[in-house]
């Protein structure tokens, strides 16, 4: 008895001690609950209240997170989460989304109307991303498992959340099948790794020389059932057939949202993963299915977004070709590839979220749904146009813009690794990626083809609201700065990483 007594002590004193590394996440619980209880009241002023407490909550957190000082760095809490740099930088991504998403949110017609399941809406978004951030801080198999179906019923329900909408619905439907069959056959390869090791912490000493003594086959086969989860929610080959429907049903928020949010996370905890392989007997086949997983989702993302009519199935399949960028970037060991893979990821945030404001305002004001409808509103609205031409160079990765940094990281990196180790995989990787960053300005100029060189048939005229001009300059404004200095995201994504 007194020996249970001593150990619930040490735990309960443990837990006391290492809070403050959960206290961006703590808040993040506590308005959601209070956003909860205050959506049962039907007052119209604390309904209208209930996006700006989720905006207040989420700002609190970037602050926060970017001030630092709540987490003693290198101490892993209940051997479950780590709060170090990497975590840190990924829940400034995951707060920043979140603001975004808000501020989509408010301006966004459909969402605008919905009166049942307001404070739920906001209040998931709370949720997605508390489950965002113990993604990134998890070290532990079982907590990674509970923090990606977090993030997966927030998902499941924020699809679905324009229940009138029967596209939406059967998105939602179709997005829980797909996330029950990876998050199961996850679990059970996560189910292997504990046969194999004893352990569930994948980041200790143990665990890797563990892996030392295991067959390397059967740690290969137990590799590849654990991405299947993790494929699933950065949308990556084979497990991104969810991602098509996803997007045109759910509303336009929450698409920017998961075409980032989710991705991010998706990757640290990738990052995370692969670093006990680095000397396993499994490493070479784990790294040669991580390159097929790649060239797949590569191929698969940029080829089929040529024959996509509708902008939304468009940005569906460029988001998939960008799951297989950072997979690629991911294969890059022996360099300093996690500096490049953060700054895409950055980059990502804000490329994303513009281009989804613009076919936001351009199919809520209107009524655009296919690509032939952009037809000369580049020449009526200059404006739109030339902020959708900037977002639509940098996703291609043009300079004079941001995401041409980005993937120019990529490519070193990857160059620098197969310099090093003359592993081919990684040289068609690199000639691949190449090859079809070409190919995606293919698809990705249709929009500004039918913005400025088709006839305008439309005899409407849209007057763009004074916020969503500031949004559109708010998103773009990093992507050229980030092009002339990137050494200013670089550098303090380095030292976050030294803490």
């Amino acid at each position: 008895m007194n020996e249970q007594a001593a150990f619930l002590s040490d735990k309960i004193n443990a837990i006391v001690s290492g809070a403050g590394s959960l206290l961006p996440e703590l808040l993040l619980a506590g308005f959601f609950l209070l956003l909860v209880t205050l959506d049962l009241f039907k007052s119209k002023t604390i309904k209208q209240l209930l996006p700006w407490l989720a905006l207040t909550a989420l700002f609190a957190t970037l602050i926060i997170q970017i001030l630092g000082g709540y987490t003693s760095g290198d101490e892993i809490f209940l051997d479950l989460l780590l709060s170090d740099g990497l975590a840190r930088f990924g829940g400034i991504l995951f707060s920043a989304a979140g603001i975004f998403t808000i501020l989509l949110s408010l301006q966004n017609k459909p969402l605008e109307h919905l009166e049942k399941g307001r404070g739920e809406y906001y209040g998931l978004i709370l949720i997605l991303v508390l489950g965002l951030n113990l993604m990134a801080k998890s070290v532990n198999l079982l907590m990674v498992f509970l923090a990606i179906e977090t993030v997966s019923i927030a998902s499941y329900i924020l699809t679905t959340i324009l229940k009138d909408n029967s596209r939406s619905v059967e998105a939602g439907i179709k997005y829980i099948l797909y996330g029950s069959l990876s998050a199961g056959v996850m679990v059970y390869g996560m189910s292997f790794f504990y046969g194999f090791t004893g352990s569930l912490n994948y980041t200790s000493t143990g665990f890797g020389l563990a892996l030392l003594q295991a067959d390397g086959l059967l740690v290969a086969i137990a590799a590849i059932l654990v991405f299947a989860g993790f494929f699933f929610k950065i949308s990556a080959a084979p497990f991104h057939f969810w991602v098509p429907d996803v997007y045109r049903g759910a509303p336009m928020p929450v698409v920017a949202l998961f075409s980032t949010g989710p991705k991010m996370a998706g990757v640290i905890v990738i990052l995370r993963f692969v670093t006990p392989f680095a000397d396993s007997l499994a490493f070479s086949d784990v790294q040669l299915f991580l390159g097929i997983a790649a060239l797949a989702t590569l191929v698969i993302g940029n080829l089929t977004a040529l024959w996509q009519k509708t902008p939304r199935r468009l940005m569906a399949f460029s988001s998939i070709s960008h799951a297989g960028f950072l997979l690629a970037a991911l294969l890059a060991f022996g360099t300093n590839y996690t500096s490049g893979i953060l700054f895409y990821l950055a980059v990502l945030l804000f490329m994303n979220f513009g281009i989804f404001l613009f076919l936001q305002i351009s199919e809520d004001e209107l009524g655009v749904e296919d690509l032939e409808q952009f037809s000369g509103l580049g020449k009526v609205y200059p404006y739109l146009g030339v902020m959708a031409l900037l977002y639509l160079l940098s996703l291609t990765g043009l300079p004079p813009l941001a995401g041409f940094m980005g993937k120019l990281l990529i490519f070193t990196n990857i160059w620098e690794a197969y310099t090093l180790g003359s592993n081919p995989m990684l040289l068609a990787l690199l000639v691949v990626g190449i090859l079809l960053t070409g190919v995606a300005l293919f698809y990705y100029i249709k929009i500004p083809y039918y913005l400025f060189l088709k006839r305008n048939l439309r005899e409407e005229n849209l007057v763009t609201s004074l916020s969503n001009k500031l949004l559109l300059a708010l998103f773009a404004l990093p992507l050229l700065v980030l092009f002339f200095k990137p050494d200013l995201l670089l550098n303090w994504i380095d030292q976050l990483l030294a803490l």
